[in-house]
């Protein structure tokens, strides 16, 4: 069963065993690997299975029995465990009132399948059944609000994203600053924890978003200036003992209408930040590594780049030339002719040589040495 991706916040059936309504519970056939099938649904199987009928039982239901249906009758169980396995629901918990073990058989299926199988204690079914959908609905509401973001994030700049933030941000103040932060951890009962924290810290914000973002957490704050809404430093103070493997991103303070741009800032810097093993990036200290996430998140600059490239190497098959690799090295040396020459073991002439071609390759013959250079960098960022 293929799991959408939404980071560390998907209901599973780790989840479902942390239920406080569930009393004692106890593996019956259980692996480790089989605890992160997503739980869509809750349902009990109470009525006779004999009609053979499993047809209301589907794929990421959690299914819970009191076994009533079997008059104490284990191979009738075993029946009814094997038909649900059939149906790919993603776990089974049946109650402790019957002395139930599994068949070898049942074991076999549930295997074969990576479906966990549990008995639980003297929990009333209703409460449990109460707590579990209280737990799938507050999922299905932050996955609600992840998707706002998202669609945030991939509107155009200018008034139709302004119009996108006042909906989500009624009292946003005209500027916006958001921060994407990461939870190396990767757990959610600290996930959870992490953003009740965040609510807590950033009370006093009166326009402020948070929500889970793919694997992490994204906070979007709204003024009525462009002064810092998260000072330097008091971002990092945000993630402190929630572990060593937490990173932060911070975008730039921009106008409202660029509020998607601030939230791929932050996603950006965050990314980066966790490269680089900071706990804080600002994307005003992003360097070289900022314009590369501005390329990556735009397909007409990955085609440019793309065609740039293209054109060297269809020089080079064309000539027997070496552009692509001499460029590159051309880039990496700052421009410096000089070094960049002793990097390929040859002689400065050869290298201007080798430029003057890439001007040719590159349609770039009236270019200045620095729009060239500048050219150069953004095809190999």
């Amino acid at each position: 069963m293929e799991q959408e991706r939404k980071g560390i916040a998907m209901i599973d059936v780790k989840d479902m065993t942390t239920l406080s309504t569930l009393g004692a519970l106890v593996p019956l056939s259980v692996h480790r690997e089989w605890l992160d099938r997503p739980v869509r649904e809750v349902a009990v199987m109470d009525a006779e299975p004999l009609t053979g009928d499993y047809q209301a039982f589907v794929p990421g239901d959690a299914v819970f029995t009191s076994l009533g249906f079997s008059g104490g009758r284990e191979e009738v169980v075993d029946e009814a465990i094997r038909a649900l396995f059939q149906r790919d629901i993603a776990c089974v918990f049946v109650k402790d009132t019957l002395p139930y073990t599994p068949s070898e058989a049942v074991v076999a299926e549930s295997r074969r399948r990576c479906i966990p199988l549990y008995r639980y204690g003297s929990g009333l079914i209703e409460q449990i059944i109460s707590e579990a959908r209280a737990l799938i609905a507050e999922d299905a509401r932050e996955d609600r609000l992840e998707s706002v973001v998202r669609a945030l994030m991939d509107t155009p700049d200018g008034e139709s994203a302004r119009r996108a933030l006042r909906e989500v941000l009624p009292a946003e103040g005209g500027f916006v600053q958001a921060a994407m932060l990461s939870l190396g951890e990767g757990d959610k009962l600290v996930a959870s924890a992490f953003k009740s924290h965040l609510s807590t810290v950033l009370d006093s914000v009166p326009a402020r978003l948070i929500a889970r973002f793919e694997e992490g957490i994204m906070v979007l704050l709204s003024g009525s200036d462009d002064g810092q809404l998260f000072s330097e430093g008091e971002a990092a103070s945000l993630v402190a003992g929630f572990g060593s493997r937490s990173y932060v991103g911070l975008s730039e303070v921009l106008p409202s209408d660029l509020v998607p741009t601030a939230l791929v800032e932050a996603r950006a810097a965050c990314r980066q930040a966790e490269a680089d093993g900071v706990t804080e990036k600002p994307w005003t200290r992003m360097g070289r590594a900022g314009f590369q996430a501005v390329v990556a998140s735009s397909a007409l600059g990955q085609r440019a780049c793309a065609a740039g490239l293209g054109q060297l190497a269809a020089w080079d098959e064309a000539h027997k030339g070496d552009l692509v690799a001499s460029m590159a090295a051309y880039v990496d040396c700052g421009g410096d002719i000089n070094q960049t020459a002793a990097m390929l073991c040859q002689h400065p002439n050869s290298l201007r040589n080798r430029l003057a071609n890439a001007r040719k390759a590159l349609s770039m013959d009236a270019a200045t040495d620095k729009e060239l250079f500048a050219y150069l960098s953004m095809l190999y960022l």
